[in-house]
Formats: C-alpha cells, sequence, structure tokens
C-alpha cells in the first residue's frame, strides 16, 4: 500500500507517508484499511481549521505485486 496526505493549497501537493500495515493478503484488506486509516489520519492527527485551512485530504494505492518465488535445494 502506498498512502499520500495531500493539500489543495500546498505544493507539491502531495507526501508519502508511513502506513503500519504495507502488504495485504487481497484488495478488499487493503482498501478497507486504506479508507479506515485515512479516515483516523485526518479526523484523529488534524484539526478542523487545519483540514479547510490547507484543504487535506488522503489518497492511497493498493497495487498488486509478485513476490520471487523461493528455490528448493535439493
Amino acid at each position: 500500500m502506498l498512502m499520500w496526505l495531500c493539500s489543495t493549497v500546498n505544493s507539491p501537493p502531495c507526501l508519502q507517508i508511513n502506513t503500519p500495515i504495507t502488504t495485504f493478503d487481497d484488495y478488499y484488506s487493503c482498501a478497507s484499511f486504506g479508507y479506515i486509516h485515512s479516515v483516523e489520519l485526518i479526523t484523529k492527527k488534524f484539526k478542523k481549521e487545519e483540514i479547510n485551512k490547507l484543504g487535506l485530504y488522503t489518497r492511497f494505492a493498493c497495487t498488486k505485486q509478485t513476490l520471487p518465488k523461493k528455490e528448493i535445494n535439493a
């Protein structure tokens, strides 16, 4: 998962932020976490005045990654 905190008034408009979980078993789990984490981030880390003044919002992306296969030594 990749997540960004964005502003409608600042430049650059978005900065990538760390999330407590970065890999998921399926897309549903990633998307659900992204929305829940976004709400928690906006409502608990910032004051209403900051959100309104800076036009804060989040973006996130759930992308499928193929992990390399492990070699089996016989």
